[in-house]
């Protein structure tokens, strides 16, 4: 028998948006995540570094890496890091956390595009946030002290203050929009025009009403624009001074050209984006959602510039990484929660079928783990968690639903990522040799790096000086002549046995052996390789 509420008591129902649902679930991963793996080499570990570089010296102006000016990437990652340490101390979890809690405002800024463009979409605002936290690259990257989500948070900030000011004709959105622009070239530059510029300019053929005044709203884009790149200028200008002539060549021009016409790093093909989309995007692509018509709706117009004219510039250009997709995923998980919420989708099934490897895998890693990585340990219930994304694959195939769709992988992907965490740490965990190199330091021992260094260690160890990179043999010989109680840092592939006990200490590392060599003993260390 139902109960009945009291008489002259008003019953209320709590509801969750799904922006907020998607925030707690995200909050939930993200917690998970960095206390289960290590601190990534070597981006995660390169940008710590160079953030406590700078709050070493007291200098934030300039991002400097192992002493030298670092112009590869502009400041906000820097200082957002220096604001928590400054609010709540130079912990591990501040430096860690603080990007990654940047990336929550994403979800409700989705949510919000949705209400500003389709009022009546609130199907579709829900969904959106939850589409987004279930594609695999927002999944995999959210919780990383990296630069795109950052880009991708700010981006979003201007999207939503343009929709804002297209419909209220407030001009303090005008000046949040620029706002967003500016914050996202301090984030990452001027690409962020890449993604914000295709879709200001095509406003009339996407934005739902047709009494759109285009001069007005052009004016209002070039006033946003022109904000968002002072904004940039205001520190760009001032640290090229502060930086010397290289540095200001580097900021002003050759980090955004170089990557444009002949990239100095990860060049590729035109095509490569494609293939990788794919992938970076799972589960969506096997879902039966691709029909046409695909710009039926003013938010899939809108989202069909929010992706295609970007990817289209991003494959001219000849530095491509799969990362640089990012800002695109907020418009396509827009595109998907229209579609889904259209109609049912189909082909569940296909998505149950990409779970059965991955069952697989977690089945026979065990096995394939003591035969080929005696050295990475497993987690106890490594077999007992291929029920996972056994249990979702049946549930897939037996009871359909969104609900299901949208959990299921990116609750699979974190099974396997905390369940192989231990092998994960052992080959990627570089604490370890920064704690050793830290004790060396202390002990006012030389340190010298053979090789490419990307201040993987600073962070970490916590040091305080600037280590000796040196890529030359004759010069490293010279360094370990005028430094006998000095230490070299090296990395070999395959260290003869020899090589290993010469070596004070050894740790592995990807495939490889990081090596710290007392260097009144490195000719020795040279002969023992070459014999």
């Amino acid at each position: 028998m139902d109960r009945q509420p009291a008489r002259g008591k008003r019953v209320t129902r709590v509801t969750i948006s799904g922006a907020t649902l998607a925030m707690l679930l995200a909050a939930v991963i993200i917690v998970a995540r960095v206390a289960a793996l290590p601190l990534m080499p070597i981006d995660e570990t390169r940008y710590l570094s160079v953030t406590w570089e700078m709050w070493q010296h007291h200098a934030f102006l300039v991002p400097t890496l192992n002493g030298e000016a670092y112009s590869h990437k502009p400041p906000l990652l820097f200082w957002l890091i220096h604001l928590g340490w400054w609010l709540f101390g130079t912990s591990d979890w501040v430096a860690r956390l603080v990007i990654p809690i940047v990336g929550l405002c994403g979800f409700w800024l989705v949510a919000d595009i949705v209400r500003q463009l389709e009022p009546d979409a609130r199907r579709e605002a829900w969904w959106a946030p939850l589409v987004l936290l279930g594609t695999s690259l927002w999944f995999l990257f959210l919780p990383l002290s990296m630069f795109d989500i950052l880009l991708t948070v700010c981006l979003l900030t201007a999207v939503d203050s343009w929709l804002r000011y297209l419909r209220t004709g407030q001009l303090l959105m005008i000046v949040l929009a620029g706002l967003g622009l500016g914050l996202g070239i301090l984030a990452k530059g001027p690409v962020i025009f890449i993604y914000w510029l295709p879709l200001a300019l095509g406003t009339r053929a996407w934005w739902p009403r047709r009494d759109i005044r285009l001069g007005a709203t052009y004016w209002a884009l070039l006033a946003a624009t022109l904000l968002g790149s002072l904004i940039g200028l205001a520190w760009a200008i001032p640290a090229a001074i502060a930086g010397g002539t290289d540095y200001a060549s580097a900021i002003l021009w050759n980090q955004s050209a170089g990557r444009v016409s002949q990239a100095f790093d990860h060049a590729r093909p035109w095509y490569w984006y494609l293939p990788v989309l794919l992938v970076a995007t799972l589960p969506w692509p096997l879902v039966n959602l691709w029909r046409r018509p695909w710009t039926a709706t003013p938010l899939q117009r809108f989202s069909v510039w929010g992706v295609l004219p970007a990817l289209g510039l991003l494959s001219l250009m000849s530095g491509k990484q799969a990362h640089y997709l990012m800002p695109t995923l907020p418009f396509l998980a827009i595109w998907i929660s229209d579609r889904l919420m259209a109609r049912p989708p189909g082909r569940q099934w296909a998505v149950a079928l990409l779970l059965v490897p991955v069952t697989g895998m977690l089945l026979y890693f065990p096995e394939l783990s003591g035969r080929y990585f005696p050295d990475a340990p497993l987690s106890p219930w490594t077999r007992l968690g291929a029920l996972v994304p056994l249990t979702l694959a049946v549930l897939l195939v037996r009871r359909p639903s969104s609900a299901i769709l949208v959990g299921a992988w990116p609750l699979t992907l974190l099974t396997l990522l905390l369940l192989l965490s231990p092998a994960i740490r052992s080959y990627y965990d570089l604490r370890p040799m920064a704690e050793r190199l830290a004790m060396l330091e202390a002990q006012s021992r030389p340190l010298a790096y053979a090789g490419e260094y990307h201040d993987q260690f600073r962070f970490l160890g916590r040091l305080e000086t600037d280590l000796a990179v040196i890529d030359d043999d004759q010069a490293l010989q010279d360094w370990v002549a005028a430094h006998p109680r000095g230490r070299v840092i090296e990395v070999l592939r395959a260290p003869s046995t020899r090589q290993a006990e010469i070596a004070n200490y050894r740790q592995p590392y990807r495939g490889r052996v990081y090596l710290i060599v007392p260097a009144d003993r490195w000719q020795a260390f040279i002969v023992a390789g070459n014999g």
